[in-house]
Protein backbone atom coordinates (compact mmCIF):
# COMPACT_ATOMS: atom_id res chain seq x y z
CA UNK A 1 0.00 0.00 0.00
CA UNK A 2 2.96 2.01 0.13
CA UNK A 3 1.31 4.47 -3.31
CA UNK A 4 -1.49 5.50 -0.97
CA UNK A 5 -1.52 8.20 0.92
CA UNK A 6 -3.93 8.84 4.18
CA UNK A 7 -5.70 11.84 5.74
CA UNK A 8 -8.09 12.13 8.67
CA UNK A 9 -10.87 14.37 7.74
CA UNK A 10 -13.33 16.31 10.15
CA UNK A 11 -15.70 13.34 10.78
CA UNK A 12 -13.50 12.61 13.20
CA UNK A 13 -14.66 11.12 16.93
CA UNK A 14 -11.09 11.98 18.61
CA UNK A 15 -11.76 8.01 19.61
CA UNK A 16 -7.74 7.69 18.98
CA UNK A 17 -8.16 3.59 17.42
CA UNK A 18 -6.17 5.00 14.50
CA UNK A 19 -3.21 6.40 17.28
CA UNK A 20 -3.17 3.64 18.94
CA UNK A 21 -3.43 1.19 15.86
CA UNK A 22 -0.52 2.77 13.93
CA UNK A 23 2.95 1.20 13.82
CA UNK A 24 4.96 3.76 13.57
CA UNK A 25 3.05 6.19 15.61
CA UNK A 26 2.43 8.85 13.31
CA UNK A 27 -0.88 9.74 14.19
CA UNK A 28 -1.38 12.51 17.23
CA UNK A 29 -4.49 14.46 18.36
CA UNK A 30 -5.22 17.43 17.04
CA UNK A 31 -6.75 20.25 18.40
CA UNK A 32 -10.68 19.19 16.89
CA UNK A 33 -9.37 15.53 15.03
CA UNK A 34 -6.32 13.78 15.15
CA UNK A 35 -3.78 14.17 12.13
CA UNK A 36 -1.47 11.71 9.90
CA UNK A 37 2.33 13.23 10.16
CA UNK A 38 4.63 12.95 7.31
CA UNK A 39 5.93 9.27 8.82
CA UNK A 40 3.07 7.39 7.27
CA UNK A 41 4.07 4.56 6.07
CA UNK A 42 0.92 4.30 3.80
CA UNK A 43 0.06 0.81 5.82
CA UNK A 44 -3.89 1.38 6.19
CA UNK A 45 -4.06 0.24 9.73
CA UNK A 46 -6.05 3.55 10.27
CA UNK A 47 -8.05 3.33 7.42
CA UNK A 48 -9.31 -0.16 8.61
CA UNK A 49 -9.79 0.39 11.99
CA UNK A 50 -11.61 3.51 11.72
CA UNK A 51 -15.10 3.39 13.55
CA UNK A 52 -16.83 6.16 11.63
CA UNK A 53 -14.67 6.43 8.12
CA UNK A 54 -13.07 9.45 8.87
CA UNK A 55 -9.95 8.37 7.44
CA UNK A 56 -10.12 8.71 3.98
CA UNK A 57 -6.62 7.23 1.13
CA UNK A 58 -5.78 8.61 -1.94
CA UNK A 59 -3.06 7.81 -4.49
CA UNK A 60 0.24 8.84 -4.13
CA UNK A 61 1.15 11.60 -6.54
CA UNK A 62 5.39 11.67 -6.60
CA UNK A 63 6.47 15.20 -7.82
CA UNK A 64 9.86 14.38 -9.64
CA UNK A 65 11.13 17.29 -11.15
Amino acid sequence: MGNLKFHIDDTCVKCGACAVDCPVQCITKGETQFNIGKGCIGCGDCYSICPVGAVKMSKREDHKT
